[in-house]
C-alpha cells in the first residue's frame, strides 16, 4: 500500500518523517547495478601496512585499521525527486574505503566520577593514528600523492 501511494504521487516531495520513508523504501540514484559497482571496487588500489618482521613488527602497531583502498568509479543518475537528482547525469564518485575492526559508534563506558553512562571515544583516536600513520610510510608515498590529486586537486 505504502509502495503504491509513494510512487503513483508524482512530483511529490518526501521528508523524513513521511511514512514511505520511514517504511524503508530506499530510492535508487545510479543506474549501474552495485554488482558491477562492487566487480570495479574489488580493483581499488589499496595502501601496503609495514612488511617488516619480529620482535618490533610495526604491523602490530594496527590495532583496528585493517585496510585502506581508494579508486573511482563512472555511473549515470537516475531521476530521484526525493533526494534531488537529476536523471541521466555521468557523474565520477571518488571513493575511499577505510575498513576497521571498530564498531559504528563508540563503546559506553561507566563514569564512575558523575555515576553515568559516556562515551569512549580513545579507540577512534587511535584508529585516527594509525590511518595516518599508515598514509605516512614511504612504501605508500606514490599511492597516497595519486589518491591527493585525484580527490582533492581534481576538477
Amino acid at each position: 500500500h505504502c509502495l503504491r501511494n509513494c510512487t503513483s504521487q508524482g512530483n511529490r516531495t518526501l521528508n523524513w518523517h513521511d511514512p514511505c520513508f520511514t517504511k524503508g523504501i530506499f530510492f535508487e540514484i545510479f543506474r549501474t547495478p552495485w554488482q558491477n559497482i562492487e566487480a570495479e571496487v574489488k580493483n581499488f588500489k589499496c595502501l601496503q601496512k609495514p612488511s617488516v618482521k619480529g620482535k618490533d613488527d610495526p604491523a602490530k602497531a594496527y590495532v583496528y585499521l585493517s585496510s585502506i583502498c581508494f579508486g573511482t568509479v563512472t555511473t549515470t543518475t537516475v531521476e530521484n525527486t526525493f533526494a534531488g537528482v537529476e536523471g541521466g547525469r555521468e557523474v565520477k564518485l571518488h571513493i575511499v574505503i577505510v575498513e576497521s575492526t571498530l564498531d559504528s559508534l563508540p563503546f559506553p563506558v561507566p563514569d564512575f566520577t558523575s555515576g553515568q553512562a559516556g562515551l569512549d571515544w580513545q579507540p577512534y583516536s587511535r584508529l585516527v593514528t594509525e590511518i595516518s600513520s599508515m598514509m605516512g610510510l614511504r612504501v605508500n608515498r606514490a599511492a597516497v600523492q595519486e589518491l591527493a590529486n585525484t580527490f582533492l586537486l581534481s576538477a
